[in-house]
């Protein structure tokens, strides 16, 4: 009992559960601001293709002296968006409560599992 169990558990926590991948056109895009406090805040941009939502953390800061931006997503996005190139993408992380905030309830978070992957053409 407690094999089954563990295993239904793995099929619902796997990143495989969460997994979205499409090819397209961006068709809208926004920045989150997740409201953590004064200490700590994470901006999400969040951004739909083929009616699925994605997104990538775009800025962090923390009180212990952490800060991250992740420019190099960030750029990609936003220049697909501009000039209308296709993306593709695969994203397999969960769509927690941080990327909830601004209305959008589910979707896929690329971050950083192996395999996921953000791609530009013409």
């Amino acid at each position: 009992m407690k094999k089954i169990i563990f295993c239904i558990f793995l099929i619902f926590a796997s990143p495989i559960t969460f997994a979205q991948e499409t090819k397209g056109m961006i068709e809208q895009i926004q920045v989150c601001g997740t409201g953590e406090g004064t200490n700590k805040w994470i901006r999400t941009l969040q951004f739909k293709i083929n009616g699925m939502w994605f997104a990538i953390y775009a800025d962090y800061y923390g009180a212990s002296g952490q800060d991250y931006d992740n420019n190099i997503s960030t750029s990609m996005l936003f220049m697909a968006y501009s000039q209308n190139l296709e993306v593709h993408i695969n994203a397999t992380d969960s769509w927690v409560a941080s990327f909830q905030k601004c209305g959008q309830t589910s979707g896929a978070v690329f971050q950083n599992n192996s395999g996921d992957f953000i791609r530009l053409s013409r």
